[in-house]
């Protein structure tokens, strides 16, 4: 009894191995030897990874027309503001002043052109006509005294040097008279057409100084020239600012670009129209798309690399990315919308060229194949397998290669 029972265990035993050896040369077990993936169609792009900052695309910068103080600041950083809205109050002394003395010299400069255009004053005319007219009365006389004078000489009734002092007091008289009627000309033709058009040019001039005095004076009230938000306010009041300091920055929310910072050695492969997608962490489960605008004109330096600012349109709705946000940026330098495509550790080099391993079964080939765009994670595969093929990505393990 005892040996039948064991003569059934070792029975028992032959059977489970000689399943056991049947099942694995079959193929039956689930375990392969291969790891594997298909090659798939689908679309594969060669990104540029960096990063970049979002900033106004269309911000108006508003500059200080005038020297002086800022006596008051009514907006602040992050408010709205609509056209025309007052930001902040100026005091320029200085302007004031220049302003007063150039009203002053203008209002002399057109009183004496108005004596240069129109002559000298009836006064004075009047006061030379006055004296010519009296002059000449005095020479009448003078001459009706010399005729008696002489006619009394020839009756010897009187001297001969009472005679020349007469002729010589009509001769004085009568050049005196000649001298108040050139004086008289002279006043009428003082100043030559030289003289009238320069100050006609010099009113010119000081008009232009006085219209650009009040525009600066116009200067004093900061106005938002758009209506939109205050995106930068760098002066407080109280602080002196110079003509041309930048005294606030306004942008419409929405209206946002991105400045993405390329390295060196990427901006050969970045084009205007490239695809860019846009990852910001505070919204980890939105992204952005949009395509590069323009590329980089220049290397500049940025911390401890080379970069070039590559500027980039945002499609869609922007309103959530705000000026000086940091952002993450994928740059599509190429793109292929239905290749077929393996893994990379899928491919590797047999006799100098590219190959891969096919799994056929419990068996696997080398195929050399054509490769296309490479990303880190996937390769494009031109020619040499096709869709749906089954690649080996341990191949450097597997011992049975035919």
């Amino acid at each position: 009894m005892k040996n039948k029972k064991s003569l059934l265990v070792g029975l028992l035993v032959l059977l489970l191995l000689g399943s056991a050896v049947v099942f694995f040369t079959a193929g039956g077990s689930d375990s392969s030897p291969f790891l594997t993936a298909r090659a798939e169609r689908r679309e594969i792009r060669v990104m540029v990874s960096t990063n970049g900052i979002i900033e106004p695309a269309d911000r108006s910068e508003i500059y200080a027309q005038v020297d002086g103080l800022v006596a008051s600041v009514h907006r602040q950083e992050g408010e709205e503001v609509g056209k025309g809205e007052v930001l902040m109050r100026l005091d320029s002394a200085q302007v004031r002043s220049a302003l007063t003395e150039a009203n002053a010299a203008l209002l002399a400069a057109r009183r004496q052109a108005r004596v240069v255009s129109t002559g000298p004053s009836r006064e004075e005319i009047a006061a030379v006509d006055a004296e010519i007219a009296e002059t000449e009365l005095q020479l009448e006389q003078a001459r009706k005294d010399l005729l008696a004078e002489e006619s009394l000489y020839k009756k010897q009734a009187t001297t001969r040097i009472e005679v020349e002092k007469l002729k010589k007091q009509t001769e004085l008289l009568d050049l005196r008279v000649s001298g108040l009627r050139q004086k008289k000309q002279d006043l009428l033709a003082r100043y030559s057409a030289e003289e009238k058009e320069w100050e006609q040019g010099r009113i010119k001039a000081l008009e232009k100084e006085v219209e650009a005095l009040e525009k600066q004076l116009r200067g004093e009230t900061v106005t938002a020239p758009i209506g939109g938000v205050v995106y930068s306010l760098p002066v407080k009041p109280g602080s002196y600012v110079n003509r041309g300091t930048l005294l606030a920055q306004i942008y419409r929310p929405g209206n946002v670009r991105l400045r993405a910072y390329v390295d060196e050695p990427d901006l050969g492969r970045i084009q205007e129209g490239q695809q860019v997608v846009i990852e910001w962490d505070g919204l980890p489960e939105r992204r952005w798309t949009g395509r590069v605008e323009k590329p980089a004109r220049q290397v500049v330096p940025l911390d401890n690399r080379s970069i070039g600012h590559v500027f980039c349109l945002i499609d869609g709705d922007t309103t959530r990315l705000i000026p000086n946000l940091n952002v993450k940026v994928e740059i599509a330098t190429m793109r292929k919308t239905d290749a077929i495509t393996v893994p990379r550790a899928a491919v590797f080099n047999h006799n100098g060229e590219p190959s891969v391993m096919v799994a056929t079964g419990v068996e696997a080939s080398i195929r050399p194949v054509k490769l296309g765009l490479v990303t880190p994670d996937d390769i494009e595969i031109v020619s040499g397998i096709d869709e749906g093929t089954s690649v080996i990505l341990n191949h450097a393990e597997v011992k049975r290669v035919r």
